[in-house]
């Protein structure tokens, strides 16, 4: 289970959003930065999900497998390899997690206005495995005469493997720079177009890797290619 090949795809900007964006007269826009916080945390809440980061993972599962002649012969343990009953296998798998900040978890505690200033602490980013595609069609696997082919149950069981795997060995520091840089590039014209012009959006200091991977939400459709 060596290989891993991650392709990161910059800003998705809005998906699902933003009925945020103003598209009024630039004096209505002024006129906007006087709402007060409650209507500001609606105004924002509306961006739904910031889909601001996804990230391609392509990996190749291996398996290898020889019966063993296996027991106890006079006090001593026997562990023997049975010639030609070996099987291998590998299996691509293309994995698909998209980093996004749920903006409807944004609170008045989260956002400070003092005139055309405001600052904006955002929602943790969360990851979500949108996919897992196993491509059937490239699967390489051999045994030899004594053996039975890979079952379909095995293949699923090495599959969910690799996924695991795959999981636990993510740069998640790195997806969670990523996921906030892009939220906050997003998210800074909407504040702009309210009226907003000294802008500030922090993130919390305290957040870390494992709890970004606990973040991650399986919304995942194992598919076949």
């Amino acid at each position: 289970m060596k290989r891993l090949h991650i392709l990161v795809i910059g800003v998705f900007a809005l998906s699902a959003i933003c009925g945020c964006r103003q598209t009024s007269q630039k004096q209505e826009t002024e006129t906007s930065v006087k709402i007060d916080s409650t209507a500001l945390v609606l105004r924002l809440q509306q961006c739904s999900k910031i889909y601001s980061s996804e990230y391609k993972i392509h990996k190749i599962v291996t398996n290898k497998d020889v019966l063993k002649l296996e027991g106890n012969v006079i006090n001593h343990k026997v562990d023997i390899p049975i010639p030609n009953s070996s099987r291998k296998i590998a299996i691509p798998i293309d994995i698909t997690i998209k980093g996004y900040t749920d903006m409807s978890q944004l609170d008045s505690r989260n956002i400070l206005t003092e005139g055309k200033k405001i600052t904006v602490i955002l929602p943790d980013p969360k990851f979500a495995v949108t996919s897992v595609k196993i491509d059937r069609k490239n699967i390489i696997k051999s045994a030899d005469l004594i053996r039975s082919a890979y079952l379909e149950q095995e293949i699923n069981q090495f599959v969910k493997k690799g996924e695991q795997s795959v999981y636990k060995n993510l740069p998640w520091d790195e997806f969670i720079k990523t996921a906030r840089s892009n939220a906050a590039h997003t998210l800074f014209p909407i504040l702009q177009d309210l009226g907003f012009e000294e802008i500030h959006i922090q993130n919390r200091d305290d957040l870390n890797a494992q709890e970004a991977e606990k973040s991650k939400l399986l919304f995942k459709n194992i598919e076949n290619r």
